[in-house]
């Protein structure tokens, strides 16, 4: 059928969210379709729906985006209720403590939750007061002590043209798109407000290790972070972090997950990831393990960051690697909606105009001493944050010697 995909992203993402009042960026978005240009939450999405279309708002790290698909025919109608939910939301004092009631409960449910309050927490005492380290979606407190105003404040600082960036895919004559654009966003004026800019995180390996333990007393599993600060996503060293973190966990026969899940039985499921936005990254191990063999798992995990790091991957897994990363690619630019995230996130973060049509051959051309480069430089080894989350009286024997602790009552979290 022929389809149109419409996405804007726009430069208003949890980092800009003001102290105190974390989730306000995440807030913005949910709200922009809830009500807008006069018209209710109901009719916009009837109309939307009874075209058969689709029109969604959200925000992430560096940035907010409103995306949809629409018959071609329909990509006018579309394109009009984009237009008057960034630029006229009226956002609805009910629909305002809506969907503040509902964020607030699941920021309070994730205490319950040792798997995404380990998340939540590991990203916190890593990134520090950079707002990279907060949720999304905010802390409860913060999300209680929201109130509508500061949502009609932030999008009128932070939902602007300058920055914003809109890409159209698919089957649409492109002078008519322009046509359209011009005549639905053309009336959108302002400029980000001085001051405004995120600060840059600062990259490169702790300088020392610090270990942290969140004592929660009735695990009988324990959550294991590790990490380190690492690069931005526009870095010169995006290829060799990419294969080198694939070796390390990024794939179900990566190193961690052979070593601790293949061969030892230590737990079902670890991995390493990199996140990596406009202002900086970070590197993550993530695993579990019971009670009982918490130490032996964390040994583990540096034991395959510190082999990473001092000895030279083999051509058999570094070549299993990049087959592995290049044969996935294809997948990420299969549809409509997956050449629009590209189109807008190369302009975004200024990665080039060829960055996706020599993406496999840059991956192909990543040697040896390029792992252990990315590795050594970004990874960490003897710097580096070590939190856990566990039963710390069963488990406080197995913790000693691994450097200096921090123990925080799981009591004392918001």
């Amino acid at each position: 059928m022929p389809l149109v995909t419409i996405r804007l992203l726009v430069p208003a993402g949890s980092c800009a969210d003001p102290a105190g009042r974390e989730g306000l960026a995440g807030m913005t978005a949910r709200l922009l379709l809830k009500g807008a240009g006069g018209m209710g939450a109901e009719k916009i999405s009837a109309a939307i729906e009874g075209v058969g279309g689709m029109l969604e708002a959200r925000a992430g790290r560096d940035y907010a985006i409103v995306y949809g698909d629409f018959l071609s025919r329909d990509f006018e109608l579309g394109l009009g209720y984009l237009a008057r939910a960034v630029m006229s939301p009226d956002f609805p004092a009910s629909e305002f403590e809506r969907e503040r009631s509902t964020v607030l409960a699941e920021a309070m449910s994730v205490k319950e939750n040792p798997y995404a309050l380990a998340n939540r927490e590991f990203l916190r005492l890593l990134l520090g007061p950079h707002p990279y380290g907060n949720p999304v979606d905010g802390y409860p407190a913060s999300v209680g002590g929201m109130k509508r105003g500061d949502v009609a404040a932030f999008h009128r600082a932070r939902y602007v043209p300058q920055g914003s960036v809109l890409a159209v895919v698919g089957d649409i004559d492109s002078a008519k798109a322009k046509d359209l654009i011009e005549k639905k966003l053309g009336g959108w004026k302002g400029s980000a407000p001085a001051g405004s800019g995120v600060p840059a995180l600062e990259t490169g390996p702790v300088k020392a290790r610090r270990v942290v333990v969140i004592d929660k007393p009735d695990l009988t599993q324990s959550q294991i972070r590790i990490g380190n600060i690492a690069a931005g996503r526009n870095t010169p060293d995006y290829f060799e972090l990419t294969v080198a973190n694939s070796v390390l966990g990024g794939g179900f026969t990566s190193r961690l997950m052979d070593e601790i899940r293949v061969n030892r039985g230590l737990s079902y499921g670890a991995r390493s990831v990199l996140g990596q936005y406009r202002y900086g990254g970070y590197f993550g191990i993530y695993t579990y393990t019971k009670n009982a063999t918490l130490r032996e798992t964390i040994d583990v995990a540096l034991e395959q960051v510190r082999l990473l790091r001092d000895e030279t991957v083999g051509d058999e897994e570094l070549t299993g690697s990049k087959r592995y990363i290049s044969g996935l690619f294809p997948f990420d630019i299969e549809t409509n909606g997956d050449i629009a995230q590209w189109m807008t996130d190369l302009e975004f973060y200024g990665l080039g105009g060829d960055f996706v049509e020599k993406y496999r051959s840059r991956i192909g051309e990543i040697s040896p001493d390029g792992v252990e480069r990315a590795a050594g430089k970004y990874f960490g080894y003897d710097g580096n944050l070590i939190m856990v989350m566990t039963n710390y009286k069963e488990t406080k024997g197995q913790l000693e010697g691994l450097g200096d602790m921090e123990v925080i009552p799981v009591s004392d979290i918001e």
